[in-house]
C-alpha cells in the first residue's frame, strides 16, 4: 500500500479522537466554568444584597424607636392640655435617658423658639444655651407642622449640645381642639448608625447611607467620607446613584479589576449603597477556567500519545486491512469485521490490537456515560445544598440572634398577616408590649455580656409563659418584646401579661439599680375589633401607650388602654 494512505488513516483516527474526547471535554469544561461563575455571582449578589437589607433594618430600627418615642410623648394627655416648661422638663430628661442616640430633646413654641432643652449644658458648659434659639427654618419643624405628624429629616449643622451634622426629628402637639400648642423633638447622633454599618459590611466591603439631600449620613470605614458630604465626591458612589434601585452591577471601573455596586431606596428619600471588591465575583471564573485549561492540556498529551502508537501500528498494512479498517465503527460495535478475523497469521498481534482497542473504546465510552450521570447527580445535589441555604438565610434574617426570637423585620411580616387574618374574621386581636425595667442601669453595672444574657433568660420565660395563646412574639427592639394574641379576649390578655410578669420576677435576676432587687419587667396590652376602619398601627400605639402608664405608675406591673381611650387614640389618628 502506499504510504499516503497511511498518512489518511491517521489523521482519520486523530479526528475521530478529537471527536469523542476532545470536544466532549471542552463543552464540560465550558458548562462548568458557566455554571461555576453564574452561582458565585448570585452569591455575591446575594451577600451585597443581604448587607443592604441589614442597613436598612438598621436605619429603620434606629429612626423607628426615636420616632415613635418623639410620638409618645406628643400624645401625652397632660402636654395635650398643659404644654408648659414644668410639664416638659420632666419628660424631656427621661426621654434623652431612656433613648441614649438623642444627643439633645426640646420643645419649642408655634414660632419656632425653644422653650426648653435637655441636657440643660452644651458641650462647651453653657447653661440655658437654648435661650433664644429659633429651629423654624428647620426642615424637621416645618416638615412636622406641615404634615401634622411625627418627621425626621436629613442633615443640618447643630450648634448646639451635639456639635455638626445630625439628623432632627420633630413631633407637633396639639390640644383636644386641634389648636397647635407647640413642637417636641430631638437631635440624633448618626454615630450609632456607622457602628453598626461598619460591622455589617466587614473588612472586605463598604456600606453607605444617604439622606434624602445626597449627602453620607454614615458610611464604614472603607469609604474616605465624612458625615455631611456629597456622595457624589467618591467615584464609586457617583457610579452606584446611578444605578436603578436593586440592580448590582460594576461600578467604579478600573484597568484590572472593578468593584460591584446595589443601591435601595428607602422611605421618605433616604438611600443605602452597598459596595463590593470585583475580584470576590471573579475568582470561580478564574478558578473554573484553571480547570478547564488543566483538562485541555491532559487531553492534548492523551491524544499525543495515542495518535503516536496508532501511526506505528498503521506503518505496515495492506490493502485487505485497509478495506477492513475504514469499514470498521469502534464506537457501535467492539466486534471486528470478518475479514480481519481470517487475517494471516503475521497480521494477528495488528488484528489482536486493533480487539483490544475497540474494547478500550467501548469501556471508555460507558465509563464517560457513568461520568455524566454521577456529574448530573452532583449538579442536582449542589442545587438542593443551595436551595436548602437559601431557605436557612431567609429564616436567619427573621430571626433575632441573641434571643431566637423572631426580629422587627420576621415581626412585621407576621403582623401585617396576622392582622389580615384579623380582619378577613372580623374578631379582636390583642396586643402585649413589654420592656425590661432599668435595663440601662443593668448594662452600665453588670456589662453588656451579662445584659445579653439577661434578655435570652427574660426572651426564654416570656416564650413559655406566652407560648399557650400568643401567635407572633418578637423582640422588637434592644430590650422591647412585643406579642399578637388572635383571637383574643381582655380577661385572657390581662391573665397572660400577668404570667409573663411573674415569669420573669420568677427568674429572680439580681438588679441592684432595680426597686425590687432584682430584674422586672413591665408591660401595656390594649385589645381591638379589626374592623374595616381600624389600624394596626393605631393597636400597636395604644400597647406602647399602655406600656408608658405602666412604667410610670412604679414598673413591675400591668396597664390596659381602656376601650374609651383607645377610641380616642383612633379618632386622633
Amino acid at each position: 500500500m502506499p504510504h499516503t494512505q497511511t498518512g489518511s488513516l491517521a489523521r482519520r483516527a486523530a479526528a475521530v479522537l478529537l471527536l469523542f474526547a476532545l470536544l466532549p471535554a471542552l463543552l464540560l469544561g465550558l458548562a462548568l466554568s458557566a455554571w461555576y461563575g453564574h452561582s458565585d455571582a448570585r452569591h455575591g449578589e446575594a451577600m451585597l444584597g443581604s448587607m443592604a437589607d441589614g442597613a436598612e433594618l438598621a436605619l429603620r430600627g434606629y429612626l423607628a424607636r426615636h420616632r415613635d418615642a418623639i410620638a409618645t410623648i406628643a400624645e401625652i394627655p397632660t402636654l395635650r392640655t398643659g404644654f408648659s416648661v414644668t410639664n416638659l422638663a420632666p419628660r424631656l430628661r427621661l426621654l434623652q435617658k431612656m433613648y441614649p442616640g438623642m444627643l439633645t430633646t426640646f420643645a419649642a413654641a408655634p414660632d419656632g423658639a425653644v422653650l426648653i432643652a435637655s441636657p440643660e449644658h452644651d458641650a462647651a458648659g453653657r447653661s440655658h444655651y437654648w435661650r433664644g434659639v429659633n429651629v423654624s427654618a428647620r426642615e424637621y419643624f416645618r416638615a412636622a407642622l406641615r404634615n401634622r405628624a411625627v418627621a425626621v429629616t436629613g442633615l443640618f449643622l447643630s450648634h448646639g449640645y451635639g456639635q455638626g451634622m445630625q439628623v432632627g426629628i420633630a413631633a407637633p402637639v396639639y390640644d383636644p381642639h386641634g389648636t397647635l400648642l407647640g413642637v417636641v423633638g430631638a437631635v440624633l447622633d448618626p454615630d450609632k448608625l456607622r457602628a453598626d454599618l461598619s460591622e455589617l459590611a466587614g473588612p472586605e466591603n463598604t456600606l453607605a447611607l444617604l439622606d434624602p439631600q445626597g449627602r453620607v449620613v454614615a458610611a464604614s470605614p472603607g469609604l474616605d467620607l465624612t458625615r455631611g458630604a456629597p456622595a457624589r465626591n467618591d467615584s464609586a458612589l457617583r457610579h452606584a446613584l446611578a444605578l436603578p434601585v436593586d440592580h448590582v452591577a460594576d461600578v467604579d471601573p478600573g484597568p484590572w479589576w472593578e468593584r460591584r455596586g446595589l443601591r435601595e431606596s428607602l422611605p421618605g428619600g433616604w438611600q443605602v449603597v452597598a459596595l463590593g471588591p470585583r475580584q470576590f465575583f471573579a475568582h470561580a471564573w478564574l478558578l473554573a477556567m484553571g480547570l478547564l485549561g488543566l483538562l485541555l492540556v491532559l487531553v492534548f498529551l492523551a491524544l499525543r500519545l495515542t495518535l503516536r502508537g496508532a501511526t506505528q501500528r498503521l506503518l505496515a498494512p495492506v490493502n485487505t486491512l485497509a478495506d477492513a479498517l475504514a469499514r470498521f465503527d469502534p464506537s457501535s460495535s467492539a466486534e471486528l469485521p470478518p475479514e480481519l478475523r481470517a487475517a494471516p497469521r503475521e497480521l494477528r498481534p495488528i488484528v489482536d490490537a486493533l480487539d483490544a482497542h475497540a474494547a478500550l473504546i467501548q469501556a471508555l465510552l460507558a465509563q464517560r456515560e457513568d461520568d455524566l450521570i454521577e456529574r448530573e447527580h452532583e449538579i442536582e445535589q449542589r442545587t438542593r445544598e443551595l436551595r436548602r441555604a437559601v431557605d436557612a438565610l431567609a429564616v436567619s434574617a427573621r430571626t433575632d440572634a441573641l434571643t431566637g426570637l423572631t426580629n422587627y423585620r420576621g415581626w412585621r411580616e407576621l403582623a401585617d398577616a396576622l392582622w389580615a387574618e384579623a380582619r378577613q374574621q372580623r374578631g379582636e386581636i390583642a396586643a402585649i408590649a413589654c420592656d425590661i425595667d432599668h435595663f440601662k442601669i443593668y448594662n452600665d453595672t453588670y456589662g453588656h455580656g451579662a445584659g445579653d444574657t439577661c434578655l435570652r433568660h427574660v426572651a426564654a420565660a416570656l416564650q413559655a409563659s406566652l407560648r399557650r395563646a400568643v401567635r407572633v412574639l418578637a423582640r422588637s427592639g434592644g430590650e422591647e418584646f412585643i406579642a399578637l394574641i388572635l383571637p383574643a379576649q381582655r380577661r385572657q390578655a390581662q391573665e397572660l401579661a400577668e404570667a409573663a410578669r411573674a415569669a420573669v420576677a420568677a427568674l429572680a435576676i439580681p438588679h441592684s439599680g432595680s426597686a425590687r432587687g432584682h430584674v422586672t419587667i413591665s408591660l401595656g396590652f390594649s385589645i381591638m375589633l379589626a374592623g374595616p376602619d381600624a389600624r394596626l398601627d393605631t393597636l400597636l400605639r395604644a400597647a406602647d401607650l399602655a406600656l408608658y402608664r405602666a412604667k410610670r405608675n412604679g414598673r413591675d406591673q400591668v396597664a390596659e388602654l381602656s376601650a374609651s381611650a383607645l377610641q380616642k387614640l383612633r379618632h386622633a389618628e
